[in-house]
Formats: C-alpha cells, structure tokens, sequence
C-alpha cells in the first residue's frame, strides 16, 4: 500500500498517510495533531525494486 506524505497548512505538522490507489484523492485526510483538513501533499521519495540482478 503506497505511503503519502503531507503538512498541515495550518499547523505545519509533517505526517505519513497509508492509503490505497483506491481511495487517494477520495478519502479527506486530516492532520493527527490539530484534526485540520488543510493539507498540503508532499513530493515523496520511493524505491522500485525489481527481481533482475545487476
């Protein structure tokens, strides 16, 4: 399941959001500190895997 990063516009709080392709951009996230709605998505990093040896 892909890890979302986001800030709280209000609070300024950085946080981590397990969603599904499903319900990102469906589901409203919320800070866990202050309960706002206004959050800001980050530009995450990632690693891809893949099953071929270099």
């Amino acid at each position: 399941m892909p890890t979302y990063e986001y800030q709280c516009q209000s609070c300024g709080h950085e946080f981590a959001v397990f969603q599904s392709l499903s319900e990102h951009g469906k589901v409203p996230v919320h800070c866990p500190q202050c309960r706002n709605e206004q959050v800001k998505q980050l530009v995450s990093l990632f690693i891809a895997q893949t099953s071929k040896k270099s």
